[in-house]
């Protein structure tokens, strides 16, 4: 945590040193003017799910705070505060999971205490800058700038094309029984090639990501066809194409997207990042796991068994914001081994489902939220990373009116960005 407050949102080197004469800042029992006094929790091995209960947030001037030790410039021990966010401590046990046995917003001492959308960290790192920089006016600081990506899940490549004859035939006829009328009407000029297939948006996105110079992250499903995998078998060869297209394009880096029943099987993360490598030919390093299906440590540890270094779950479907209480990129801690990890995490705050589904908004006011959200990030100089699908951009069912939510978000990225 020392890193990503000082190198990472700070911009300035750091030396852990034992002479307090030429400390900038303590970090002990003897309250002075810059000295935090340590809660405990980083002296502590192993898990103790007590604290999860203990935590009680008060305010460091207007900025909302936990793990109280003193009372000084630097009352709060923002050192462990930091370290009980970042290495997911309360995921690890002590909650009652959803139904797909995931961690849960509901269960977040960030959501508990209503402060899921502030990134915490970002604001504790800028708090303690401005302390020291009245007390030691040498210290220079080269704090992050804003930045926007732009990632998409593709479940599904295509709605109706490259499913096959009886699949698609059956699709019809649960679309008749259903009344999906839209389906029923759209699924036969699209395969019969009078209509393009709405999943299949991605020389839109193109074109928008293109105009505002979108960083852009594909995540490819290429799991077995299962409940909660419907893509189509990671054989076909136009999928295959479709997929070395976005891999060649500007600005623009592939990721695999872990089928739901991977989450804690190495063998077969292991197999489907090979299909993707055989598909681009180069190797795999980032990663998104589908549902967002994610346990503590176990998932981590098969991707880092499987090469990956650069990881985007950390998020929530159900709300906006912070899971880890920041915007910003940090290395996972494991806390069973007591080591730091070369696996890097990236936390999304924004995903497209949320707004429509959960929040029941309308578009007009998605788009107030996410603005609100993504100036609070750029204010911070923090890193905002969406979470969208193609299907999301499809302008079908529910989905119709929501295409200009993304554009607008892009936009708002892209003015923000060249401040």
């Amino acid at each position: 945590m020392f890193s990503t407050i000082f190198n990472n949102l700070l911009g300035i080197e750091y030396v852990v040193t034992k002479d307090d004469t030429s400390a900038h800042i303590g970090y002990s029992r003897d309250e002075n003017a810059n000295t935090i006094i340590p809660h405990g929790l980083l002296s502590e091995t192993g898990l103790d799910f007590i604290i999860n209960q203990s935590i009680k947030f008060e305010n460091w001037d207007d900025i909302p705070a936990f793990f109280r030790t003193g009372t000084g410039n630097l009352p709060f021990d923002i050192f462990a505060a930091t370290f009980y966010l970042l290495s997911r401590y309360e995921e690890y046990g002590g909650f009652t999971p959803d139904h797909h046995n995931r961690f849960p917003a509901s269960e977040s001492v960030l959501y508990q205490n209503k402060i899921l959308d502030k990134p915490l960290i970002n604001l504790w790192a800028l708090q303690l800058q401005e302390i020291l920089k009245k007390t030691d006016t040498i210290l220079v600081f080269k704090p992050r700038k804003f930045q926007y990506i732009s990632t998409i899940d593709v479940d599904q490549m295509w709605k109706y094309k490259n499913k096959g004859f009886l699949r698609s035939i059956i699709g019809n006829v649960r679309d008749l029984y259903a009344k999906k009328w839209e389906n029923f009407l759209e699924r036969w000029p699209v395969l019969f090639g009078f209509r393009d297939d709405p999943f299949f948006n991605f020389d839109w996105q193109k074109a928008l990501h293109l105009e505002f110079n979108t960083k852009t992250i594909y995540f490819l499903l290429l799991g077995n066809r299962s409940k909660f995998d419907k893509n189509i078998p990671h054989s076909n060869i136009a999928q295959q194409r479709a997929i070395q297209q976005l891999a060649n394009s500007d600005n623009v880096d592939i990721g695999i997207h872990p089928s739901y029943h991977s989450n804690l099987s190495n063998e077969l993360v292991s197999k489907e990042i090979k299909r993707l490598k055989d598909v681009t030919g180069d190797d795999v390093t980032i990663s998104r796991q589908h549902f967002l299906m994610h346990q503590m440590p176990t998932t981590f540890h098969n991707l880092i068994a499987n090469g990956i270094t650069e990881e985007h779950t950390l998020g929530y479907s159900t709300d906006l914001g912070f899971r880890a209480g920041i915007a910003c990129p940090f290395q996972f801690y494991d806390i069973g081994k007591e080591k730091i990890t070369n696996l890097t995490l990236y936390p999304f705050c924004v995903m497209d489902i949320t707004a429509p589904h959960y929040y029941g908004l309308k578009p007009d006011q998605a788009i107030a939220r996410i603005n609100d959200l993504m100036t609070s990030v750029y204010n911070v100089g923090g890193l905002f990373i969406s979470l969208w699908h193609n299907e999301s951009l499809s302008e079908t069912e529910r989905w119709k009116g929501w295409r200009v939510v993304y554009k607008k978000m892009v936009e708002k990225a892209a003015e923000l960005s060249s401040k």
